[in-house]
């Protein structure tokens, strides 16, 4: 559970305020302090710090479409990557402070830390009222492949509004019409009486729908183990996609129902979305999408 700090507002006398600082304090010990510049000179246009109880930070900067990831107490860059019309791309003249540095073991340990701080503020913005809402039922976030992606976890990039998402996604909107022509039948039906009847009936017409529609690069119900190879249905240690198309040989959409009150977890986001990277080994950017009916 989240609770949210008034927001603080520095501004200039006798002007609009030109910078906001909000400060989300989770039940852990978390801090999530946000700073978004509005206006003048600037070294970001949002900077957000991720402090954990044990003092371990990461602070997150976007200026226009970079976005840099810091180490909380030293400073240094452990990332950085531009966002381009093919996806994130990382900034060659950064050399990432987890690399030669530092021993293999002391690297992964600071990857997945600054993933499971990157998680705590992607949870945190997502459940500011307006901060990313829900477009036409549908919340997507992309992701690209670590660079050991067989042994590292997926990086999350950032959300993605609509417009950016039909850009990537196209079929996006006649999955969502579907959706939402199968789950009225479905739940004017009056046959499935339980939640559960609800969403299993509503996932296998969906699933018959995309079968039908025999596209080469458009799956259904694609059970994916841990190493990328393709399971069986409901085979232990796999994760299960719903959907999935490829627009492009770099492109990966991975689409999710829900039906019910539950959304996506965190891990459950990360974990589809490295399983599609090592499914789809040449794939650059994988875009998650949760979706709803959006009526």
């Amino acid at each position: 559970m989240l609770r949210l700090i008034k927001p603080q507002w520095a501004q200039m006398p006798a002007a609009e305020p030109t910078q906001t600082r909000e400060e989300t304090r989770l039940d852990d010990g978390t801090r999530v302090l946000s700073i978004r510049i509005r206006a003048g000179r600037r070294d970001f246009d949002e900077q957000h710090t991720v402090t954990a109880p044990d003092g371990e930070s990461r602070v997150f900067e976007t200026l226009g479409a970079t976005q840099t990831i810091r180490d909380g107490v030293s400073g240094e860059i452990l990332g950085r990557s531009t966002f381009t019309a093919n996806g994130a791309e990382p900034d060659a003249t950064v050399q990432p402070a987890f690399l030669p540095a530092v021993p293999l073991a002391l690297a992964a340990v600071r990857i997945l830390r600054t993933l499971e701080l990157a998680g705590t503020l992607f949870a945190t913005l997502s459940a500011q009222r307006g901060r990313y809402g829900t477009v036409l039922g549908t919340t997507a976030h992309e992701f690209r492949g670590a660079e050991d992606f067989r042994h590292m976890p997926a990086i999350w990039v950032g959300p993605l509004d609509q417009a950016s998402l039909d850009a990537a996604c196209p079929k996006t909107g006649e999955i969502q019409t579907q959706l939402d022509a199968v789950a009225a039948a479905v739940r004017g039906s009056g046959v499935y009486r339980t939640p559960q009847a609800v969403g299993t009936a509503i996932h296998v017409l969906m699933d018959r729908w995309a079968k039908a529609q025999d596209i080469a690069n458009f799956k259904s119900e694609l059970s994916i183990l841990k190493n990328g190879d393709e399971g069986t249905y409901g085979q232990s240690g796999t994760s299960r996609l719903d959907q999935y198309h490829r627009p492009q040989p770099a492109v990966a959409c991975v689409y999710d129902y829900k039906t019910g009150l539950r959304g996506l977890s965190w891990s459950e986001w990360v974990r589809y979305a490295t399983r599609s990277k090592t499914y789809f080994p040449a794939t650059q950017r994988i875009i998650v999408i949760q979706m709803r009916e959006s009526r």
